[in-house]
């Protein structure tokens, strides 16, 4: 009887000759990305529903509220409102990363995929870029909305760009957080009940739909320090749409925090969540 080494069987990490025989890392990324995309194709209520959420926001706090709302600075709260949308997505996506790592870790499939010869970075960094397409997908489809009711970026097409990377950015540190949350929760419910408890205060919370100085004395400085303000102020401020006016740090500094909170977020993330993963029935 042939034997296998337990090299061989169960690490997560391959010797040079099996790795070389599957490609590399990066063969295996791809590999489970796809499987990740064909799951997400098969079953697109989860993505419609993220979707219909912001659209239907849109329309009522632009069309329902709007005169009520164009009253705390913005001449077109519609322009005024659609990167806070765009920003809202991309917090609120972290509920099907949590939910999506929490359904494979409860079927067992994770424990398949460690028995594999294959890396940890590979099977979290397939998740990673399956949700970073699906972002990329409700970010054209938002923009094509945003554009029917009469948004434009204003700034050129270099800071269009730029307000879809730092977007990106933001959704990619969320992937992992969601990754994070995904690999502890118990199920695929818990998972996507713990991400909205925290999602939805931070979007409150914020200069995303009103100024703070529309807010008490006391809660202005929590919306202004908010990294969800900072996305939204600086995916304004490169789209070239309205700014409401604030002399706080935060918000003369938009653009930095909204690169540094990210790129904090993904440090910490990345090494638990890899951690967590080479725990896992152990």
């Amino acid at each position: 009887m042939t034997t296998t080494s337990p090299q061989a069987r169960g690490t997560s990490t391959a010797s040079g000759p099996a790795r070389l025989r599957r490609g590399g890392a990066w063969t295996e990324v791809l590999v489970l990305s796809h499987r990740n995309l064909r799951h997400m194709v098969r079953d697109p209520f989860e993505l419609a529903l993220a979707i219909s959420m912001p659209l239907l926001m849109v329309l009522l706090f632009g069309y329902v509220f709007g005169d009520v709302m164009s009253g705390t600075g913005a001449e077109d709260y519609r322009t005024f409102l659609v990167p806070a949308m765009l920003a809202m997505v991309m917090l609120y996506g972290v509920a099907g990363t949590s939910a999506g790592i929490a359904r494979d870790t409860a079927r067992d499939v994770m424990s398949r995929f460690r028995s594999m010869p294959m890396a940890p970075m590979a099977i979290l960094g397939a998740r990673t870029l399956t949700d970073m397409v699906r972002a990329a997908l409700e970010i054209i489809l938002l923009l094509g909305c945003g554009a029917l009711i009469g948004w434009r970026f204003e700034d050129g097409v270099g800071g269009a760009l730029a307000a879809v990377g730092l977007l990106l950015l933001f959704r990619f540190a969320l992937v992992w957080l969601g990754v994070l949350i995904g690999l502890y929760a118990a199920n695929p419910d818990t998972a996507s009940m713990l991400v909205y408890p925290l999602a939805f205060p931070l979007t409150m919370l914020s200069t995303s739909f009103l100024p703070s100085t529309a807010m008490p004395s006391w809660l202005a400085p929590i919306a202004e320090w908010n990294p969800l303000s900072a996305v939204v102020s600086a995916t304004r401020e490169l789209f070239g749409n309205e700014v409401l006016p604030s002399d706080t740090w935060p918000a003369q500094n938009a653009q930095l925090l909204a690169l540094v909170v990210p790129t904090v977020l993904v440090a910490v993330c990345v090494p638990l969540s890899l951690r967590r993963f080479r725990a896992l029935n152990h």
